[in-house]
């Protein structure tokens, strides 16, 4: 299982048989919510089989769900990160398998052994880096679009 998650393919198999250790998996049946927005957060998220949907609500209080998850994709990075509440509803979308890092457990392996953890958190920077990226040319795009249009 855990050789399908893209975070932790440079790490030795030592290391990750010790982050396997710490994994816990959990099912989903289609349209199970699997955290809301403004839950507490502290989780890392890697979606192993099947696929999520990604929404916020709007001022009306109606679901916007603004992206897709798949088999590969992690998610709640930030509240992993910085222990805030979920700033959106993640709800399953087919049968879905995730595997979560507890914060608590990575915390943990921190403390137990800092080159491992701070691989990991290289890994989690470079995914971040990858997602800032992609917003700033969809930024770039959006703000052509409108300048185009006025």
């Amino acid at each position: 299982m855990i050789e399908s998650i893209k975070l932790f393919r440079q790490i030795d198999e030592e290391g990750k048989k010790t982050i396997a250790g710490l994994l816990q998996s959990t099912e989903f049946r289609t349209g199970q919510v699997i955290y809301n927005e403004g839950d507490p957060g502290g989780s890392l998220n890697f979606v192993i089989k099947g696929k999520a949907r990604v929404c916020k609500i709007t001022k009306e209080g109606k679901p916007f769900c603004m992206a897709s998850l798949g088999e590969g994709d992690i998610f709640g990075v930030m509240s992993f990160l910085d222990g805030s509440r979920h700033d959106a509803t993640i709800q399953a979308d087919a049968q879905t398998t995730l595997v979560t890092l507890s914060r608590e457990d990575f915390d943990s392996l921190l403390s137990a052994n800092t080159l491992l953890g701070a691989m990991v958190l290289k890994n989690l920077a470079m995914h971040l880096a990858s997602i800032v990226r992609t917003m700033n040319v969809q930024y770039m795009d959006l703000m052509q679009y409108m300048f185009q249009k006025s």
